[in-house]
């Protein structure tokens, strides 16, 4: 089995040049993961299908990784945490950053320990229902957008 393609970048959707070529490839590789050796601006990505196994092309999660050529966002500030009565939740918001896309709110048992996370789009609010009741827990939050992530906040605790 082998899975040929090309992968093409534009700066305008007119003119394309081939960043990949495995229009020649006989790897048995469906899922590729292609690291390019140094990095190449464009605003548009075009795959390209040569030949496949089957008789049907079927594409699924192409990403492409990347940053924009802007400023990173400013740092969240005004960010409180409010333990409400029911003492498994809790009702976060923050002062929007102009130009945001979205934030990342981290947050643990410790300081050191912000292992989980909150990914969220357009909104400078949100209500959590997943906390314990009895344990202290530590806050962080970022602000990113296409060219990159804010400073983190202050780390805040709330018992």
């Amino acid at each position: 089995m082998r899975y040929r393609f090309t992968i093409e970048v534009s700066d305008d959707g007119q003119t394309w040049k081939t960043i990949v070529d495995r229009s020649n490839s006989y790897k048995d590789n469906p899922n590729a993961y292609i690291v390019l050796n140094k990095p190449v601006n464009a605003l548009f990505v075009r795959y390209n299908n040569v030949e496949i196994p089957g008789n049907n092309l079927a594409l699924s999660e192409i990403r492409v990784f990347g940053k924009g050529f802007g400023k990173i966002p400013a740092k969240v500030k005004d960010f409180p945490v409010t333990r409400e009565e029911d003492r498994r939740d809790a009702t976060l918001s923050w002062k929007a950053v102009k130009s945001a896309q979205g934030y990342n709110i981290r947050w643990g048992i410790a300081p050191d320990k912000l292992y989980h996370s909150w990914l969220l789009y357009e909104v400078n609010k949100h209500f959590m229902r997943c906390l314990n009741r009895d344990t202290q827990y530590y806050f962080s939050i970022e602000a990113f957008t296409e060219n990159g992530i804010s400073e983190k906040s202050e780390i805040l605790k709330i018992d």
